[in-house]
C-alpha cells in the first residue's frame, strides 16, 4: 500500500535531518509492520543550523517516538504517536572545540538542503505556471527568440506558435466552469485522520546555558513540558475510540506544565558527560507532582484543556457549525528580577557579537586572555588576513579567477548529461558533480544549472525527468530540473496523453483502483458529487478562548515584594468564520484589570483600577470583515468602562531604576537587536493600510472610550489626608463618517471639487467633559468631579469636537492630504492666588527618578523620596499678595 511508504518517507526527511543513528532500513521495515519504536536517537550538534543562530547543541536525545499504525483496518482503529522525551542542552558556538572535518560537513549538509529547497521551489513555480499558460509562452519565447532582421527569402521559424497553442488550450480550459465539490477529497481524509488519530507529548525539556556573556554571572533558561495530549472522547468527554457509526467527532487536548525558567549564577551542565547531561536534563523536568525549587520562573506553569467538535455532514444539515474549538487556560503568570533583566540585555549583546566572531570562530584559541595575550593577538591578525585581505586577494587573482571558470564549465557539462539520462547517470559524472558542488556555492551551482537546463532547450533534445514520487535530491541535486517539467518538445499525440494525465487526480500515480476506491469508501468521499453554495450566514467554525488570570509581576529580587503587579482577569476571545461570505468575526472581552505598586507604610498602592458598571466587561473589541449588519467592508468596534489611575511616586520611581543597567547601553542594546524588527513590522503595516487605501475598502468604526481620571496626590502617595489633583480625560468617541449622505457623483453631473471632496475617508472624535479640579484634604472630590461647577474646579467641564478627513489619492497636488478642522465652544478656567500656590506645592513635593546611573535597593527608596527632586521654582510671598484675593474667572469662547 502506499502510506507505507509515504510514512517512511516522511519520518526520514523530518527526522533524518536532525538525528544522527537513525537506521533508515530499519525504520522501513518497522513500518511496513505496523509498529514503529524509535529509542535513543541523538540529535545532531548543527540541529538548529536551519534557525541562523549562533548556538551548537551540546547534548540531545529523544528518548522514545513510537508509532502505532494498523494497516489491516486503518480506516477504524486508532493512530497512535507517542513522544516519550526530548532532551536538548543548546550552548553558544564558542563554547565548543572547533573540529574542521565536521563543520565541514555540516557545511556540505547545509548546501545541499538550500539547492533543494531552491529546485523544490522552481520546480513549484513551474507546475503552477504551466496551469495558466503565461510563464511557458514567456519563457519559450526567450529560449526560442529569433533575430529581428531576417533577410528576404527566408522564414521565421514558428517555434512559439506551439507555446501559443497550448496557451489558448490552457484559458480554454479556465473559461469552463468547473464543478465544486461537496467535499474536498483532502477535507475527507483530514476529517478521517483526526477522527483516529491520537497525540501524546510529554518530558520534554530544552536548556540554553551561557557562560561567555559574562563568566562572573553564568545564566541558564530553558522551556520544560510535562505533557500534551490530543485524544478521542465520546459526547460526555470521556475518552474512547470512535466506531463507524459516530457522526460527530469529539477530541480532548490538555496541557500540563509548560513553563519558562531564566536562572542567574546558574551550576552549567555542559562541562559533564554526554550521559550526565542527559539526566540531568530529564530530572530537571517540573510537573504537577513535582516542583523545583531552584529554577527562577519567568513563566509559571501553565495548565490549559481544548475541547474540539466536529460534524464533518454540518455543511449538508446548516444546523450546527462544522467544527468547534473552546480552549481554557487557567493561569498565566509572568514574573522578572533585576537580575534576569541585567543578564537579557548583556545577552542580546553578546548575541551580536557572537554573529560578528563567527567567521573567526576557527582562529579562534582555546586558552584564557589572562597571560596569554600574545595567543590572542595572534588571533586577531590572524582572524583580520585570512578573512578580509588575503581572502579577497585569491578571490580576485587570474589564477583563482581562471579555475573557477573551468570549475563551473565542468559543472555545467556534467549537468547536462544528468539531465539527459537522470534514471542512470554515469558514475563519473556524478561523482564530479559531487566534487564539485563542495568548492562551488550555492549561487554559482544554480546558475550554472540554469544555463545547463536552457542549452539543452536550445539544442532540441529531451530533457528527461523523474517521477515525483521517486525523486531524489541526492549530492549531485536531482530530476530534470525547473524547466523540464513543460519544455520538452512532444508531438501531438503525446499533449493529448499530458493533458490526460493532468486531468486525472494525482492518487493515479500512487495507488491502485482497488485502494483507491476502498480510501474513498472509508472517508465517505464521491467524485462526483456536487455542492451547493454555502448562506452566507452560515457559520461553519467557531473557535472560542478563555484565560481566567493573567498577571506580570516585576521584582528586585525573587523574596522582595514586587515593584509592580498587573493582573487581568477573564480574558475572553470569540472567533467566528462564515465561509459563504468569507467573513471572520473576532470578539474579544476583559472584565477586570488592576495594576498595583511597590508596598509602603504597611499598605500596597493600586495604580489603576476599574470603576465602571461591574456587569459589564471593562474593555470589549469587535472586528469583523464582511459583516452581516452594514455595508461597510469592516467593522471595528470598542467599548470600555472608566479607569481610575493613581500615580505613586515610589513605584514610578522604582520602576526606572529598575530599567537602568548602569553601563548606559540600555538603548544602544535594544535598538540593535529590535530596530530591524520593528521596521520589518512598520513596512508590513504601511504596505497593508496602503493596500485598504488603494482598494477602497469601508471602515465602519465606532470606538466609545468612557470618562477615565488621574489622581495627583501631595508627595507622590495617595491616602485619605492627600491633597489631589485630578485630571479627568473625559468619554472619547470616535466614528466613520459615511459617505452615504453625500450626494452620488457621478462622472458627467458632478462637478470636479465634489468628486475630489468624496475622495476623503472621514472621521469624527468627540471629547466630552474634559475638566481639572484641585481639592484639598478632606473635600469631595467624587461629587464635585460630576458637577458642572465648582469650588473645586480648575477647569470646567469641557467639550471638544475634531473632524479628521484623509485623502485617499496620495498623488494629486491639489488634494490635501489630511483636513483637520475643530470647534471648542468654551474653554472655562477657575483659578486664584491659593489654588496656584496650592498646585505648585502639590507638583513640588511630588519625587522624580534619579538622572544618575547608581543602583539601589527597595529599602533604599523607602527613605526621603521627597528630597530626591529639586524644589520647583516658588512665587514670591509679595507676589501672591499682589494678586486678586477671592476668585477670578477666565472664560475663553474660541472656535478654531
Amino acid at each position: 500500500m502506499v502510506f507505507e511508504s509515504l510514512v517512511s518517507d516522511l519520518l526520514n526527511r523530518f527526522i533524518g535531518d536532525y538525528v544522527e543513528n537513525l537506521d533508515k532500513s530499519q525504520l522501513k521495515i518497522g513500518i511496513w509492520g505496523g509498529n514503529v519504536v524509535l529509542e535513543n536517537l541523538k540529535v545532531k550538534e548543527n540541529a538548529l543550523s536551519e534557525f541562523d543562530v549562533p548556538f551548537k547543541v551540546k547534548a540531545g536525545q529523544i528518548r522514545r517516538l513510537t508509532l502505532k499504525i494498523p494497516w489491516t483496518n486503518l480506516y477504524n482503529d486508532a493512530v497512535i504517536a507517542t513522544l516519550d522525551g526530548l532532551y536538548l542542552l543548546v550552548v553558544p558556538g564558542a563554547t565548543i572545540k572547533y573540529d574542521a572535518a565536521k563543520e565541514e560537513r555540516y557545511l556540505q549538509e547545509m548546501k545541499q538542503k538550500e539547492l533543494q529547497r531552491i529546485e523544490e521551489t522552481l520546480q513549484m513555480a513551474a507546475r503552477r505556471a504551466s496551469q495558466t499558460g503565461d510563464f511557458l509562452f514567456n519563457l519559450e519565447s526567450v529560449v526560442y527568440k529569433e533575430p529581428h532582421n531576417v533577410p528576404k527569402g527566408h522564414k521565421k521559424t514558428k517555434k512559439h506558435k506551439k507555446g501559443f497553442r497550448k496557451l489558448k488550450r490552457q484559458e480554454h480550459k479556465q473559461d469552463k466552469p468547473q464543478e465544486e465539490k461537496k467535499d474536498t477529497f483532502v477535507e475527507k481524509l483530514a476529517t478521517q485522520v483526526i477522527k483516529n488519530l491520537q497525540v501524546k507529548i510529554s518530558s520534554i525539556h530544552v536548556r540554553y546555558e551561557d557562560d561567555v556573556s559574562d563568566p562572573q554571572r553564568p545564566l541558564s533558561m530553558g522551556v520544560t513540558l510535562s505533557e500534551l495530549s490530543l485524544q478521542t472522547a465520546d459526547e460526555n468527554w470521556k475518552l474512547c475510540i470512535l466506531n463507524e457509526a459516530a457522526k460527530i467527532i469529539y477530541k480532548l487536548g490538555r496541557l500540563e506544565c509548560l513553563c519558562a525558567y531564566w536562572n542567574v549564577n546558574s551550576s552549567m551542565f555542559y562541562k559533564g558527560s554526554w550521559e550526565k547531561i542527559v539526566e540531568q536534563l530529564r530530572s530537571g523536568i517540573s510537573s504537577k507532582d513535582q516542583q523545583l525549587p531552584h529554577y527562577h520562573f519567568i513563566f509559571k506553569p501553565i495548565f490549559a484543556s481544548a475541547k474540539m467538535c466536529i460534524n464533518p455532514n454540518a455543511e449538508t444539515e446548516l444546523k450546527s457549525p462544522k467544527a468547534n474549538l473552546h480552549l481554557e487556560v487557567q493561569d498565566i503568570a509572568v514574573e522578572m528580577t533585576k537580575p534576569q533583566y541585567l543578564t537579557m540585555v548583556e545577552l542580546l549583546e553578546s548575541i551580536d557579537c557572537m554573529v560578528k566572531n563567527s567567521p573567526y570562530r576557527k582562529f579562534r584559541p582555546d586558552v584564557p586572555v589572562h597571560k596569554n595575550a600574545k595567543i590572542w593577538w595572534k588571533y586577531s591578525f590572524t582572524s583580520i588576513l585570512e578573512v578580509h585581505i588575503r581572502r579577497f586577494n585569491r578571490m580576485w587573482s587570474w589564477c583563482n579567477i581562471r579555475h573557477h571558470r573551468d570549475n563551473l564549465r565542468a559543472y555545467k557539462t556534467a549537468y547536462k548529461t544528468k539531465l539527459l539520462s537522470p534514471s542512470k547517470p554515469s558514475q563519473d559524472a556524478e561523482r564530479q558533480i559531487q566534487d564539485l558542488e563542495k568548492v562551488l556555492d550555492v549561487f554559482n551551482i544554480t546558475l550554472a544549472r540554469q544555463q545547463a537546463q536552457m542549452e539543452v532547450i536550445r539544442s532540441g533534445q529531451k530533457v528527461l525527468a523523474k517521477k515525483a514520487a521517486g525523486q531524489k535530491q541526492g549530492g549531485g541535486g536531482g530530476g530534470g530540473g525547473f524547466f523540464s517539467s513543460f519544455f520538452s518538445r512532444r508531438n501531438k499525440k503525446e499533449e493529448q496523453e499530458e493533458s490526460k494525465e493532468q486531468e486525472s487526480s494525482g492518487l493515479d500515480d500512487l495507488m491502485t483502483a482497488e485502494e483507491k476506491e476502498k480510501l474513498y469508501t472509508a472517508i465517505g468521499y464521491s467524485g462526483s458529487s456536487h455542492n451547493l453554495t454555502l448562506p452566507k450566514q452560515y457559520v461553519a467554525v467557531i473557535i472560542t478562548f478563555q484565560l481566567f488570570r493573567t498577571s506580570v509581576t516585576v521584582r528586585e529580587q525573587p523574596d522582595v515584594p514586587e515593584i509592580l503587579k498587573v493582573q487581568m482577569i477573564n480574558l475572553s476571545t470569540k472567533i467566528s468564520l462564515r465561509p459563504g461570505a468569507q467573513a471572520i468575526r473576532v470578539e474579544a472581552a476583559l472584565e477586570h484589570w488592576f495594576v498595583t505598586g511597590l508596598e509602603q507604610k504597611g499598605a500596597v498602592p493600586s495604580l489603576i483600577a476599574s470603576v465602571g458598571d461591574s456587569a459589564s466587561s471593562l474593555l470589549s473589541i469587535l472586528f469583523e470583515l464582511n459583516p452581516e449588519e452594514s455595508a461597510a467592508d469592516q467593522l471595528l468596534r470598542v467599548d470600555s468602562q472608566p479607569v481610575e489611575i493613581i500615580y505613586d511616586a515610589l513605584t514610578v520611581n522604582s520602576m526606572a531604576e529598575f530599567f537602568k543597567t548602569g553601563k548606559g547601553i540600555d538603548l544602544d542594546v535594544l535598538t540593535s537587536t529590535t530596530l530591524s524588527k520593528l521596521e520589518e513590522i512598520k513596512e508590513k503595516t504601511a504596505t497593508g493600510l496602503s493596500h485598504i487605501i488603494e482598494t477602497r475598502k469601508i471602515l465602519d468604526l465606532r470606538i466609545h472610550l468612557k470618562p477615565s481620571y488621574l489622581l495627583l496626590p501631595k508627595s507622590g502617595f495617595c491616602s485619605d489626608e492627600s491633597d489631589l489633583l485630578i485630571v479627568d480625560f473625559g468619554s472619547l468617541q470616535l466614528h466613520s463618517v459615511e459617505q452615504s449622505g453625500l450626494p452620488h457623483a457621478s462622472s458627467s453631473f458632478s462637478s470636479l471639487e465634489e468628486i475630489m471632496d468624496r475622495a476623503y475617508e472621514r472621521y469624527s472624535l468627540q471629547l466630552r467633559r474634559v475638566q481639572v479640579l484641585y481639592c484639598k484634604s478632606g473635600e469631595a472630590w467624587k461629587t464635585a468631579r460630576l458637577q458642572g461647577s465648582s469650588m473645586q474646579h480648575v477647569l470646567q467641564p469641557m467639550d471638544f469636537t475634531v473632524q479628521l478627513a484623509k485623502c485617499m489619492v496620495e498623488k494629486d497636488a491639489r488634494m490635501a492630504r489630511f483636513k483637520v478642522s475643530g470647534e471648542l465652544p468654551l474653554l472655562h478656567v477657575k483659578v486664584s492666588d491659593q489654588k496656584i500656590h496650592g498646585i505648585l506645592e502639590l507638583v513640588n513635593s511630588i519625587p522624580l527618578p534619579h538622572m544618575g546611573s547608581t543602583l539601589s535597593t527597595p529599602t533604599d527608596k523607602m527613605h526621603p523620596l521627597t528630597d530626591a527632586r529639586p524644589r520647583a521654582l516658588s512665587l514670591h510671598p509679595t507676589l501672591l499678595s499682589a494678586m486678586e484675593t477671592g476668585w477670578c474667572f477666565l472664560t475663553l469662547i474660541g472656535c478654531f
